[in-house]
């Protein structure tokens, strides 16, 4: 328990400081936009820190039959694992990656066992390769664990209203 609090304070430091960082970013490009008042797109970006060697960055998603990792740091060959919610820890599996190499991957799709429904939460794990056989096996490929201890996971939202595309820089 204590190691998910302190993974929760460094993610929620690490979110503020993107926030205030972002809300210059965010002042600047507005004012950018204000000469092209008729354009009716928004410009919508994610911006993260890569604070250890592995990571995992999973953007809402829309409702469907598949999850799209948007980018994947993985130290050794290992996969992206996606589960149900459960009371706001990751339950069941309901879909792995192919196998993704050490290494940045982005666009990492998942196909899920049953579709998402809008306003679930998910939660994005990775585990790595340990059977040898490039096939996820939940009892042998084991969780990527953070330096602060437990596994390198996050939630994401599920929404009908997500946006399709969204930028992500690290």
């Amino acid at each position: 328990m204590k190691n998910i609090i302190a993974l929760l304070v460094v993610i929620a430091v690490v979110i503020a400081g993107f926030y205030l960082w972002g809300a210059n970013q965010s002042a600047e490009e507005t004012s950018d936009m204000s000469d092209n008042a008729d354009d009716d797109s928004a410009i919508t970006t994610s911006a993260g820190m890569r604070a250890e060697e592995n990571m995992v960055v999973v953007s809402e998603q829309r409702p469907g039959a598949s999850v799209t990792g948007s980018i994947i740091y993985l130290a050794a060959p290992g996969y992206l694992i996606i589960h149900e919610d459960r009371s706001g820890e990751p339950g069941i599996i309901l879909g792995a990656s192919a196998l993704l190499p050490a290494g940045e991957s982005t666009g990492v799709k998942v196909i899920l066992s049953r579709a998402s429904k809008d306003g679930e939460t998910l939660h994005a794990m990775l585990h790595f390769e340990k059977g040898g056989n490039a096939t996820f096996t939940p009892s042998e490929d084991t969780p990527v664990q953070s330096r602060l201890g437990g596994p390198i996971s996050g939630w994401f939202e599920v929404s009908k209203d997500a946006s399709a595309d969204i930028p992500i820089s690290i």
